[in-house]
C-alpha cells in the first residue's frame, strides 16, 4: 500500500471522504518529517518494539496554514499572536500544561494528537488513514502532544502477523485542524513462536527471529563484499568531499581584482542621523516603511551636502577610501562558475554618468556581497515625495532623461534590468539620477525571470513590474519590461506621489492590476509656467504607450527620447541646469535650517523651563554643565510649613481622583502667588508645603519679612476662593508654621534629583505648622524679632508652651500687616496683656500709682492733627 500521496487530509478526513488537501490544490508546504529509529523490516507478533521520528514544522508551513488555506489553521485575532512568525514561535516554544485527556490541549500546544497507526495489509480498509477510529482494525500507539522540531518515540505492539504498514500520525491547527502522516516501508510481522524450547519451528523461527532455538544466522559473503563496499565508498567520499571544498575555497580565494576580501570594507556608521541641513520629510506612508533588500540602496532622501561619512541611508562601507553601498544576499551553497565570471566582466566594462559603478564583490559559500557606488543624495521616489523640495518641470524632464540614459546604455549592452523603479534610481551629489541594481542575475537571485521572484517583492514594487513578467512563469527578459517600468515611473514623476495611489493592497496584489495614469489637463505652453507640465496629453499618451499590455506596442528607448525633447520646456545646457537644481536646493535648504533652528530653541526653552522648575536655576545651571552641586550653609532664613486642616477627614470622604485634582488646584493657587515673593517652592509633600526665603538666594533679613506677607496671602486666598470638593459652603483652612535661622542646603542623589533643606531651623518650623491652629500663622521668636524690625506686622503673644523635642518655647500668633509705623505702635498697644495694681486706701487718693517699670503711656492722639501723646495718671481704687 502505497500512502505517500496521501501526505496532508483535512480534519474531515474518513473513509469516504478520502481526498487530500492536494487533490483540493493546497499543496502541504514546509512540512519536514522523518524516522530517526524507523521501523524493522521484520518484528514478532505481540512483542513491543521501539520507534523514533521527528517532524519539523518550518516558517513556510505557517504563511501556507494563514494566508493560503481557506479555513486558516492558526487565528490571526489574539493581540501578540497576530502573524505567521508568532505562531512559528509559539509551536517552536510552548509546551502543553494540559493532560492529554484534557479537551483542552486542542488549543495549548502545536502537534495536540501524536501516535503511531499500524495497518495490516489486505482487509477492507483502503488506506491507513487517520480516519479509521481506534476500535477499527488499525492499531495505536499511546497518544502523544509536544511542539515542532524535536524527535518522540513510541512503543509499537502489533497483535496481527503478516505484512503491516506503520504510519506516524499527527494532527496540527488551533483555528481548524489537519492530519499529516508518515508512511513507512511494509514490515513483515511472524507468528508469535515460543522462542527458547529448544525446538526451532521451522514455519515460524529462524535464526533471525529465535537464536536460541535456531542458532546464529551465518555472514553471507556478500553481505561481507556489502559492508567492505560500502566502507570504501564511505572513506572515499569523506575523501571527495574534503577535497570538492578545498578546491571550491581556493577558487573563492582566487584573488581577481573584482573580489574583495571582506576585512578590507569598514562599515561606516551615521554620525548624524537628523542633521539640521536636511530638508527630508520625516511623513511616510506605510508602504515607504516597508524595507526588504530591494531597497536597501534607498531607504530614505536627505537633500544635504554632507558626506556619506556623515549620514548613512543604507548599509555603506570604506573601500580603499570609496564609500560604498552594501548588498548582501544568502546562497545555500554559492559556486564560481564561468558564467558568473562573464557577468561581472560585463558589468566591470560598463561607464556611463547615469549608471553607478560596481566596486566588486565579496564571496563566501553561504554569502555573496556586492559593493556598487554609493549615493549620498538617496533615491528619486523619496526626493519626489518630499514636498519641501519644489520641483519644476524642467527639473522633472531632466530626472526621466537621466533615467531613460541609463536604460538606453545597458540596454545596448545586453543588460535587461527587470527590477527598475523609483527606489534604485538613486541621486549623486551633482543632483543627477543614476540606476543601480542592475546585472547580476546569478549574484544576486539565482533565478530572476520567475514569477517566484515577483511574489516575494514588495507589494507597491510590484506596480512597476510588466503583467507578462507576473503572469508568465518562465519568461525571457526583454527590454520592453524595463520600459513598462520607466513609464510607471513617468507617472509617479508626474504626481510626485506613490504609483499606487489610494489603492490598498489588495487590490495591488492581483494580477490584472494597473495604476492609474495621472490627469494633466492644463494645456500651458508657456516658457515661463515652470510648475505646469508644457504639453500634458502628449505626456499622458507616452505613459499609456509605455505600459501597453502587449510588449510588442510599447516604444524603443529612441522614441522615448525624441518624445521627451519634443516636450521639454526649456532648452537648457547640462551646465545650466545643475546650476538652476543648485539654486533651489539652495534655497529649500536655507528655509529648513530656519526651521529647524527655530524648533531646536522653542525645544531648549521647554527643556530649560521644566529644569528650573525642579531645581533652583543656580542649581540646575550648575548641574547642566556637568559641576559638582557642594552644599552651602546659610546664617539666616525663614521657613514656611503649612498644611490643610482635616485634610484626612476630605481624603476619607472623595475619591483619590477628586483628591489629586483638589491637591492640584490649592497647590496651583499657591504657586501662583508665590511667584510674586523673593521665596523659592522646596517641596510638597502630600498635603504639606514648604517654602523658604533667603535659600538659594541670599537677601539679608528680607526673608521674614517676604515668608511673613506671602503666608498672609496664601490664607486670605485660600479662605475666599478653595472649597471643599464634597461642599460647595465649607471653605479651605490651612495651619502655618513659620520660624528663622540657619540652614545647610544641597542637592541629593543624582537621579531625580533633589534640593533639601538640612538643620534645626527646618525641624522647628515644621513644630510651628503642627501646633498652630486653623487659618492662623504661628511663629517663633526669632521670626518675631525680624518682623519687628519692619515695624510692619501685629503680632500677639500667644505664650510658653511645650513643643515636642524643643521643651517650652515662647511663640507668637502673626495678626495682619500694617501700611506704617504708626499703626504698628497703635495696634500693637491694644493687645498689651492687662497690669493689675495694688490696691489703694482712701487715704492715698491723692497719692499717684504709676504702672510698674514705667511712668508713663502713651496713647496716640485721635485727631487728625499732628500726631502727640498724652501723660495718665492711673490710680486703682480699692
Amino acid at each position: 500500500m502505497d500512502n505517500s500521496k496521501f501526505h496532508c487530509w483535512p480534519s474531515n478526513a474518513s473513509s469516504i471522504l478520502t481526498s487530500t488537501l492536494a487533490q483540493h490544490g493546497y499543496n502541504c508546504k514546509g512540512v519536514h518529517i522523518d524516522w530517526i529509529k524507523p521501523p524493522p523490516k521484520q518484528v514478532t507478533q505481540d512483542i513491543p518494539f521501539n520507534i523514533s521520528y521527528s517532524i519539523d514544522l518550518l516558517p513556510e508551513f505557517f504563511d501556507w496554514a494563514i494566508y493560503e488555506l481557506p479555513k486558516p489553521l492558526y487565528t490571526l485575532s489574539n493581540r501578540t499572536m497576530n502573524n505567521s512568525q508568532s505562531w512559528y514561535n509559539w509551536c517552536h516554544t510552548h509546551e502543553s500544561t494540559y493532560d492529554i485527556s484534557d479537551p483542552k490541549i486542542e488549543s495549548d500546544t502545536c502537534l495536540w494528537h501524536i501516535n503511531i497507526h499500524a495497518c495490516e495489509i489486505g482487509s477492507s480498509i483502503p488506506y491507513c488513514g487517520p480516519w479509521i477510529p481506534p476500535n477499527g482494525q488499525i492499531y495505536h500507539s499511546t497518544v502523544m502532544a509536544g511542539r515542532a522540531g524535536r524527535i518522540y518515540e513510541s512503543t509499537v505492539v502489533v497483535p496481527v502477523f503478516g505484512i503491516v504498514e506503520i504510519i506516524a500520525h499527527f494532527k496540527v491547527g488551533i483555528a481548524d485542524w489537519i492530519h499529516i502522516a508518515l508512511v513507512s516501508s511494509n514490515i513483515q510481522v511472524s507468528r508469535k513462536a515460543i522462542c527458547g524450547d529448544k525446538f526451532c519451528d521451522i514455519k515460524y523461527e529462524n535464526c533471525s527471529n529465535c537464536p536460541l532455538d535456531c542458532g546464529k544466522c551465518p555472514l553471507k559473503p556478500i553481505h561481507i563484499g556489502l559492508i567492505t563496499g560500502t566502507c570504501v565508498l564511505f572513506l572515499s567520499s569523506l575523501i571527495g568531499i574534503g577535497l570538492y571544498f578545498k578546491i571550491q575555497e581556493q577558487r573563492l580565494l582566487w584573488d581577481p581584482s573584482w573580489i574583495i576580501d571582506v576585512k578590507e570594507v569598514q562599515p561606516l556608521r551615521s554620525q548624524q542621523s537628523n542633521s539640521l541641513t536636511s530638508i527630508n520629510d520625516p511623513q511616510k506612508t506605510n508602504f515607504t516603511k516597508r524595507q526588504t533588500s530591494e531597497t536597501n540602496l534607498s531607504i530614505t532622501t536627505n537633500i544635504s551636502t554632507i558626506s556619506c561619512v556623515q549620514q548613512i541611508f543604507c548599509p555603506a562601507g570604506n573601500l580603499r577610501h570609496t564609500c560604498v553601498a552594501i548588498r548582501k544576499y544568502k546562497h545555500k551553497h554559492f559556486q564560481l562558475t564561468r558564467r558568473i565570471r562573464e557577468q561581472v566582466r560585463l558589468v566591470r566594462t560598463l561607464n556611463h554618468n547615469n549608471i553607478c559603478k560596481f566596486m566588486g564583490a565579496s564571496l563566501s559559500p553561504n554569502e555573496v556581497i556586492i559593493y556598487m557606488e554609493y549615493m549620498p543624495k538617496g533615491s528619486l521616489r523619496d526626493v519626489l515625495q518630499n514636498e519641501k523640495i519644489p520641483i519644476t518641470w524642467p527639473f522633472r524632464f531632466s530626472f526621466a532623461m537621466d533615467i531613460l540614459n541609463g536604460l538606453s546604455y545597458i540596454h545596448s549592452r545586453h543588460i535587461i534590468h527587470g527590477r527598475l523603479n523609483s527606489s534604485n534610481c538613486v541621486v549623486d551629489q551633482r543632483l543627477t539620477i543614476k540606476i543601480t541594481d542592475y546585472g547580476l542575475e546569478n549574484l544576486r537571485l539565482t533565478t530572476l525571470n520567475t514569477n517566484s521572484y515577483v511574489q516575494s517583492a514588495e507589494a507597491y514594487k510590484r506596480v512597476y513590474y510588466a503583467p507578462e513578467l507576473i503572469s508568465i512563469h518562465e519568461l525571457k527578459l526583454t527590454p520592453s519590461i524595463d520600459i513598462y517600468s520607466f513609464g510607471i515611473i513617468l507617472n509617479e514623476i508626474a504626481t510626485r506621489s506613490e504609483p499606487f495611489g489610494d489603492d490598498d493592497i489588495e487590490s495591488i496584489m492581483k494580477i490584472d492590476y494597473r495604476p492609474k495614469i495621472a490627469l494633466m489637463t492644463h494645456d500651458v505652453n508657456n516658457e515661463t509656467e515652470e510648475d505646469f507640465c508644457p504639453l500634458p496629453s502628449s505626456y499622458t499618451r507616452l505613459i499609456k504607450r509605455c505600459i501597453m499590455e502587449n510588449p510588442f506596442d510599447r516604444p524603443t528607448c529612441k522614441d522615448i527620447q525624441k518624445s521627451l525633447k519634443k516636450m521639454c520646456p526649456l532648452q537648457m545646457s547640462p551646465i545650466d541646469l545643475i546650476f538652476k537644481k543648485m539654486s533651489i536646493y539652495q534655497t529649500s535648504l536655507e528655509q529648513a535650517v530656519q526651521l529647524r533652528t527655530y524648533e531646536l530653541e522653542q525645544e531648549k526653552h521647554k527643556s530649560e523651563n521644566l529644569l528650573y522648575s525642579m531645581l533652583p536655576k543656580i542649581v540646575a545651571e550648575q548641574l547642566r554643565i556637568g559641576q559638582i552641586v557642594t552644599a552651602e550653609y546659610y546664617d539666616t532664613c525663614t521657613i514656611y510649613f503649612s498644611d490643610i486642616v482635616g485634610f484626612t477627614d476630605i481624603a476619607s470622604r472623595c475619591k483619590p481622583i477628586d483628591v489629586v485634582e483638589f491637591l492640584n488646584r490649592v497647590y496651583t493657587t499657591f504657586d501662583t502667588i508665590i511667584d510674586r515673593y523673593d521665596v523659592y517652592k522646596v517641596e510638597t509633600i502630600g498635603d504639606a508645603y514648604m517654602v523658604v526665603s533667603g535659600v538659594p538666594k541670599k537677601n539679608g533679613n528680607e526673608h521674614a519679612y517676604q515668608i511673613a506677607t506671602m503666608a498672609l496671602e496664601l490664607i486670605r486666598q485660600t479662605a475666599s476662593h478653595c472649597l471643599i470638593p464634597y461642599s460647595q459652603d465649607e471653605k479651605l483652612r490651612i495651619r502655618v508654621g513659620l520660624h528663622s535661622g540657619p540652614v545647610c542646603a544641597g542637592v541629593v542623589g543624582s537621579k531625580m534629583p533633589r534640593y533639601c533643606l538640612f538643620g534645626d531651623t527646618v525641624n522647628t518650623a515644621s513644630r510651628m505648622e503642627s501646633n498652630s491652629e486653623a487659618n492662623r500663622i504661628h511663629m517663633t521668636k526669632d521670626t518675631k524679632e525680624l518682623l519687628d524690625k519692619t515695624g510692619r506686622f501685629l503680632i500677639e503673644k500667644r505664650g510658653t508652651m511645650p513643643i515636642k523635642g524643643k521643651g517650652d518655647m515662647t511663640t507668637y500668633w502673626l495678626l495682619e500687616e500694617l501700611e506704617s509705623k504708626n499703626d504698628f505702635i497703635e495696634k500693637n498697644l491694644l493687645y498689651v496683656q492687662p497690669i493689675r495694681l495694688p490696691p489703694i486706701h482712701k487715704k492715698d487718693l491723692s497719692s499717684s500709682y504709676l504702672i510698674p517699670n514705667s511712668t508713663n503711656i502713651f496713647v496716640p492722639n485721635r485727631s487728625p492733627s499732628p500726631r502727640k501723646t498724652t501723660t495718665f495718671n492711673l490710680i486703682a481704687l480699692e
